[in-house]
């Protein structure tokens, strides 16, 4: 289901997370790039982003414009930025603030 199947807003929205994350890696984006992702939710300037990566897969360096949280659900992931690395794993969440550039690679 895509973004335009569904609502991005309301008053309470659920989502199965292990039924999305399933449906990403079988999308083709993901069997071409090792990274697929969906937009769950839209509320002014949130965005709940629901991301699979690939071991190995790199998210090349950028920057958000909002504060941005990272909730790592398998696997593990290589988070960089400021000079600092952290290394997450499954059941690890991470607070990151707005503007700053920031790089990521999938560990498993």
């Amino acid at each position: 289901m895509t973004s335009l199947d569904r609502p991005l807003t309301g008053p309470l929205l659920v989502f199965r997370l292990a039924e999305w994350a399933a449906q990403l890696r079988a999308d083709d984006a993901y069997a071409r790039s090792g990274r697929a992702g969906r937009t769950l939710a839209k509320s002014g300037p949130l965005r709940v982003v629901l991301v699979a990566l690939a071991n190995g897969t790199v998210v090349g360096t950028h920057r958000a414009d909002g504060p941005m949280t990272v909730h790592v659900l398998e696997g593990g992931l290589r988070f960089r930025a400021g000079g600092e690395e952290r290394h997450l794993t499954a059941g690890e969440v991470l607070f990151f603030g707005p503007g700053d550039a920031h790089d990521i690679r999938a560990e498993r």
